[in-house]
């Protein structure tokens, strides 16, 4: 169904802020929402915790329709669900967790136009029923999320990743957002070409600069030098001037090798 032409200018951003419980943007991202609405698409590249989610989220309340959101896992789909409601505004998921009776009736509310944002895993546009229901509905945008996996899992892993761009030739009125936190120059290309956009789509890349956090690589001989560089490393993180305990968190490469540092260190 053709969406109807709203420009940036159109939407009231302060009202639209409000009703997703903010009260201003982080950097880059009115630019991304001005972009994304002047040009139809956008590719955005911000790093974890930089409010990629508002500027497909912001769009989706001011814009008439439903605004369909690709994700790849259901516990992100929930999270984000759960928020929006939370600010009323009308969001639901669609995944493989939920009963087929469940199913059928969030699809019924939103044939009725009843949901202003739809998650769902890439898997659910395989269905024909679903994919029907998309050309029944004005669908204003669709935000893949994540689109990182396009390329990591699109080739073997999730298979289906790579029909999206079908889907979006069957929607050529919609707007497209791809945001991730990860991709190289390489891997921003193929997006582009996997959802079939053009090469001249923008692009939004921001910092990934953490003025927060220091790396440090300290090379070791043997497990008992690397047990011991834990261990000071541990006793310069949890104490603090004040005499207070820090924080620290301790990876490991696998499983076993946690559990061992977890109980050595218990």
């Amino acid at each position: 169904m053709t969406s109807p032409a709203t420009t940036a200018s159109a939407i009231d951003f302060e009202a639209a802020l409000r009703r997703l419980g903010y009260e201003s943007f982080r950097p880059g991202q009115r630019e991304a929402v001005e972009t994304l609405m002047a040009v139809g698409r956008l590719l955005l590249v911000a790093p974890t915790g930089g409010g990629k989610s508002l500027s497909y989220q912001l769009p989706a309340v001011s814009l008439p329709g439903t605004t369909l959101v690709i994700s790849p896992l259901v516990a992100l789909m929930n999270d984000q669900v759960q928020a929006l409601t939370a600010r009323g505004v009308s969001a639901t998921f669609l995944a493989s967790t939920l009963d087929g009776d469940e199913v059928r009736r969030r699809m019924a509310r939103m044939g009725r136009g009843q949901y202003s944002l739809v998650y769902v895993a890439p898997e659910r546009l395989a269905f024909p029923g679903f994919r029907g229901l998309l050309h029944d509905i004005e669908i204003p945008l669709v935000a893949i999320d994540e689109a990182h996996c396009i390329s990591e899992w699109g080739h073997d892993f999730r298979p289906e990743y790579l029909e999206i761009g079908s889907l979006l030739a069957e929607l050529p009125t919609a707007r497209v957002l791809a945001c991730t936190a990860t991709a190289t120059p390489v891997v921003r290309d193929e997006i582009l070409s996997r959802l079939g956009l053009p090469v001249d789509t923008p692009q939004h890349v921001r910092g990934f600069a953490r003025p927060n956090l220091r790396l440090r690589a300290t090379e070791v001989d043997d497990a008992h030098g690397r047990l011991a560089e834990v261990d000071a490393l541990l006793a310069e993180a949890l104490g603090r001037p004040d005499g207070g305990q820090g924080v620290a968190i301790v990876y490991a490469p696998t499983r076993r090798g946690a559990e061992e540092e977890a109980e050595r260190l218990a």
